[in-house]
Formats: structure tokens, C-alpha cells, sequence
């Protein structure tokens, strides 16, 4: 009689297990790695069941490793740096015929589209592809080579990534279709002074971030959120409003919601983000289309990393790539 197959593990599963045996901290490794406590926990979680074994100790001071988890710290660095070697060279070995993966979140979905079709079009015989993710998983998927560029809406100050701007989107406050304000055209932010306010956390907390909103963000505390689905559920339910980005970037508007522009919201930036290391010429050709030098909303390189803290008055909303 055949035996059940042993589970294995997953690479992704051995890089969340180290950011957390560094950092002794799930909050902090969630941050690093860009991602939700609760996911994060849930992952390691399947990885100790994958294993058979407790690799931590949890306590309110932080983790602490068992003896398996000090042995699969040293092995899964090991494997981990093997990976990406291996990764490099087969990028290497396929630089001629390799093909450029963009990732990004299902919210945009349309636009990743259209970067895509417009470089396949323009610049053949070289070639890009699109992967759709999570909004949380983005920087992860470049870490792990399972994409090439990853459109990131927040600061870049990761010493490993790089990053150009790809545009400034007008915000918009999203609303339950039985709101008050449901049938406005668009919002101030006085108007929204009393509104409940969703609070994200993980990576979709970067459009709450401060430097967006000087004096505070508008409206009150409402409820936390770390997903699409939950803010989604939060905001049909009318329990409150949630700031996005331009809802043209995707397929459609979600059932029961409206989207409604703010008239005197700040811009929020939209970049392109990749492995310093791992850039390659066809990398740096899909960048080089995405965001042609003559845009005045471009900032040299060095620069993308502080371009949340001094986001520009109003931007054209000309779509580069529909041109």
C-alpha cells in the first residue's frame, strides 16, 4: 500500500519563518515583509504543521526559537540564499528570451493590462506578462522571484528595491450606495469631518499614510480592516467610508458601493517597483516605456523614495500607456 505523500515546504513559507525568527516579532517582521500580522501568523502556523514540529514560542515580550526552529533558521538562510542564486542564473542563462512579469493587486488589473499590451506592442520581440496578487503580497512576490516589477502605491525605502514613479491618482472615498452622500459627484474632506474612516493595516495602510494627510486624516477612527473583502463588507454595511485610489485602475466598481471623488484630496503616488539585484536590460526597458523621461510627474530615481512626503498639486489623469 502506498504511503500519503509528505507535505513540503514552500519557499514563501521558509522567508516569512526568517523575517520572524530575526526580527522576535511578529508586528515587526508583518512590516517588514510588508504583510498582515494575521496572515503572517496564520503562514508560519502551516509551516509548523507542515514540519511536525513547534519552531516558536510566543509570549507578549515577542518569539523565542524551539531547538527546531533554530535548526530550520540556519538551514531555510541557507536555502533561501541558494534560491536566489539559482534564480539569478537562470535569469542569466534566459536573458534573451526571457519575459517580464508585472504584478500588482486585482484592483488593477485593467491598468496592469494595458503597461502590458502597450510595451508587447510597441517593443517586440521582447515580452511581459501579467500576475495578479494580493495588495499586501506585492514586495514579497519580487523578493521571491515570482515577478519581475510590482506596482506599489506608498514610500519605497527598502535598501534592496528601487522604484520610479508611474503616475499621482485623484483619491476618492468609497461609500455604501444607501450613504448620504451617495449621489454627490464629488467630496470635500470638511464634509467627511464626521464620518467613521476605515483603518488598514498591513501594506494597505499606505493610503493612510501621514505624509498624505499633514493634519491628521480626515473623518473619525472607524473600524480596522487588513483586506479588500473586509473593507468591502465594512463599507456596504454603511459601518464606514474608505479612501482608495482611482477606481478606473479597475474591473469595475464593487456591487453596492460608490466611488466619489475628493475635490481637495491629496494625490496619491503609484510606482514601479524591482529587485536592485535582479534587474535585468528587459527590466529596465518595461520601466523605460512605463514612464517615458518627458513626464512632468517623474522624479529622478534617487528621489521616489521621499515623493509620498511632497505629493504634488493636481496631476493630469492622461494615462500614459493609452496612448
Amino acid at each position: 500500500m502506498t504511503g500519503m505523500a509528505e507535505p513540503e515546504l514552500e519557499l514563501r513559507q521558509v522567508h516569512y519563518f526568517v523575517a520572524v525568527a530575526e526580527e522576535a516579532n511578529f508586528t515587526r517582521a508583518a512590516a517588514r515583509l510588508a504583510m498582515t500580522q494575521p496572515a503572517l501568523s496564520r503562514a508560519v502556523k502551516a509551516l509548523e504543521r507542515t514540519v511536525g514540529s513547534a519552531l516558536l514560542v510566543r509570549s507578549p515580550q515577542g518569539v523565542t526559537l524551539t531547538p527546531a526552529g533554530r535548526t530550520l533558521l540556519e538551514e531555510g538562510k541557507a536555502l533561501l540564499a541558494q534560491a536566489t542564486r539559482a534564480t539569478a542564473q537562470v535569469r542569466r542563462e534566459a536573458a534573451a528570451t526571457s519575459v517580464v512579469t508585472v504584478s500588482g493587486p486585482g484592483c488593477d488589473v485593467l491598468l496592469l493590462d494595458r503597461l502590458v499590451r502597450a510595451f508587447n506592442e510597441a517593443r517586440a520581440p521582447y515580452r511581459a506578462q501579467v500576475s495578479v496578487g494580493t495588495i499586501d503580497d506585492q514586495l514579497t512576490r519580487l523578493r521571491c522571484g515570482q515577478a519581475d516589477i510590482a506596482l506599489w502605491r506608498g514610500p519605497v525605502t527598502a535598501p534592496d528595491l528601487a522604484a520610479r514613479l508611474l503616475r499621482h491618482e485623484r483619491g476618492h472615498v468609497l461609500v455604501g450606495s444607501a450613504h448620504r452622500l451617495a449621489e454627490r459627484r464629488s467630496v470635500t474632506l470638511a464634509e467627511l469631518a464626521d464620518e467613521p474612516v476605515i483603518r488598514w493595516l498591513g501594506a494597505s495602510a499606505s493610503l493612510s499614510d501621514p505624509a498624505l494627510w499633514p493634519d491628521g486624516p480626515p473623518g473619525r477612527p472607524g473600524v480596522e480592516v487588513s483586506d479588500g473583502l473586509q473593507m468591502l463588507a465594512v463599507v456596504r454595511l454603511g459601518q464606514a467610508v474608505a479612501f482608495t485610489a482611482d477606481p478606473d485602475n479597475g474591473a469595475g466598481r464593487p456591487e453596492g458601493t460608490v466611488s466619489i471623488p475628493l475635490a481637495d484630496g491629496p494625490r496619491l503616488p503609484l510606482h514601479l517597483v524591482w529587485v536592485r539585484e535582479r534587474a535585468t536590460t528587459d527590466v529596465h526597458r518595461f520601466i523605460a516605456h512605463a514612464t517615458p523621461a518627458g513626464r512632468p510627474d517623474l522624479p529622478p530615481p534617487s528621489s521616489v523614495a521621499r515623493s509620498v512626503a511632497t505629493v504634488p498639486g493636481p496631476a493630469s489623469r492622461a494615462d500614459a500607456v493609452s496612448r
